[in-house]
């Protein structure tokens, strides 16, 4: 036996506790100060005959992954995984845009907008191809994005409907669906009707409390959203299982605990997932926003921040990493497919617009042009754990690489765009313990 490569120890609490965190397995150790020792020298000598508390320890570090058989090459093993995971294809993933227009005139929106709508044509087209990829698929996913998504909703329940029955006919696993909107038009009797219809979960942005809200993510007449989206969030959260996203910039960062709060006081946010993100200059439609925006590592001590503001407010809703071998980001994944109103395909959801430049090909034809077919193969050459830096990574499970479209703007360097959980790994880790730790001790 040897320790795994992927094993991290974090001190906490003055060095009392020892967090052992693996990042291949996901499994956590609490290891108290007076028994580190123990498992460093178990970790170090793992084929040693162990008796009574060491032998407990033992079995519990092979049971977590931070012990591993001699022939396990897990580098290696991580990196054909990877590559199946991101060619099996068995799951078609459509993103589809019926619409680039949107309602909302956001400040720092990446999309070039148009106001073109998916035509009969097209959503034919569009069938025809999920038809055609179903032959060798075992299951559908489908999102609904935009522009905003609802501002067709007919066409949405039509395409559905049809797409669901192309499930049925080819006798596929049809994935729970997902809409991502902005919220404003998305009130109970279309969550209801999402929901018969397979779009189990939906996507709502919420960037702070009001003011910070309103000002940032507004009606294209300038008026404010932030309480209709609140008081639909209300009515839908019970039947749609809904992520609350926040998106995070210089000009909000001091605020977004705010609506938190305000989701607790509602009665809301234990019916929804919170997450935070942060704003990226992505292309040319957001060039005036880059000094607004953080940087992973910057952007890593904002979150451990608002966690621990959130968790001292008795608020336990905490982010934990999460192991994929195949990438975090379904670009990398064969299968995986954004759909534009004018039918281009691309890998995505930045890239999606009306122009072919980063487009990989059309629901139209199997054909691809060679700027197409290049774009393609860009996305599939992606390949993070062959990088100097980011093969031997210890972060590389929860990381893989970053974002694909980010390190790919970096030809030649050794290492992608490190996640944020290669900063703050050990806050976060900190942080849900003290949670759980307070849970357990509330009458």
């Amino acid at each position: 036996m040897k320790p795994s490569p992927y094993n991290l120890f974090f001190p906490i609490l003055d060095g009392r506790i020892v967090l052992a965190y693996n990042t291949c397995s996901g499994a956590v150790a609490e290891i108290e100060r007076e028994n580190y020792p123990l498992v460093q020298d178990i970790l170090a000598h793992p084929d040693r005959p162990r008796e009574g508390q060491a032998a407990e320890f033992l079995e519990c570090l092979r049971a977590g992954g931070f012990v591993i058989p001699d022939t396990l090459d897990q580098p290696a093993s991580l990196r054909l995984k990877s590559r199946s995971d991101r060619l099996e294809g068995t799951t078609l993933a459509l993103t589809v845009a019926p619409t680039l227009a949107c309602n909302f005139a956001c400040d720092y929106c990446f999309e070039s907008r148009s106001g073109a709508r998916m035509s009969e044509e097209t959503q034919r087209a569009l069938l025809a191809f999920a038809d055609r990829r179903l032959y060798h698929a075992e299951g559908l996913r489908v999102c609904w994005f935009g522009g905003e998504p609802t501002l067709c909703f007919a066409m949405i329940e039509k395409l559905q409907q049809q797409l669901v029955e192309l499930a049925a006919r080819h006798k596929v696993k049809l994935h729970p669906c997902l809409i991502v909107t902005n919220g404003y038009l998305m009130d109970a009797a279309m969550a209801t009707r999402l929901r018969e219809l397979g779009v189990q979960q939906a996507q709502v942005t919420l960037d702070g409390p009001a003011p910070a809200h309103d000002r940032r993510r507004k009606l294209r007449n300038g008026q404010g959203t932030f309480e209709r989206i609140v008081d639909n969030l209300s009515r839908t959260a019970d039947i749609l299982a809904v992520n609350v996203r926040i998106n995070i910039d210089k000009d909000n960062v001091d605020s977004v605990h705010e609506v938190v709060a305000l989701l607790h006081e509602r009665g809301i946010l234990g019916k929804v997932k919170v997450t935070f993100a942060p704003i990226t200059p992505a292309g040319e439609a957001c060039a005036d926003i880059r000094e607004r925006c953080h940087d992973n590592e910057d952007f890593a001590r904002i979150m451990t921040r608002i966690y621990r503001r959130l968790a001292a407010d008795g608020i336990e809703q905490i982010s934990r990493p999460r192991v994929s071998s195949g990438g975090i980001c379904g670009a990398v994944a064969e299968g995986y497919y954004v759909v534009s109103p004018t039918g281009l395909l691309f890998k995505c959801w930045e890239d999606l617009c009306d122009d072919a430049e980063k487009s990989i090909g059309s629901i139209f034809s199997d054909a691809a042009s060679e700027r197409q077919r290049a774009n393609l193969e860009a996305y599939r050459a992606w390949q993070p754990l062959a990088l100097a830096d980011c093969g031997p990574c210890a972060y590389s499970p929860v990381c893989m690489g970053g974002c694909p479209a980010r390190g790919r703007e970096n030809p030649g360097a050794s290492r992608g765009e490190c996640a944020t959980w290669r900063y703050n790994l050990g806050d976060m880790l900190e942080i849900a313990y003290a949670a759980a730790a307070a849970k357990q001790q509330k009458p």
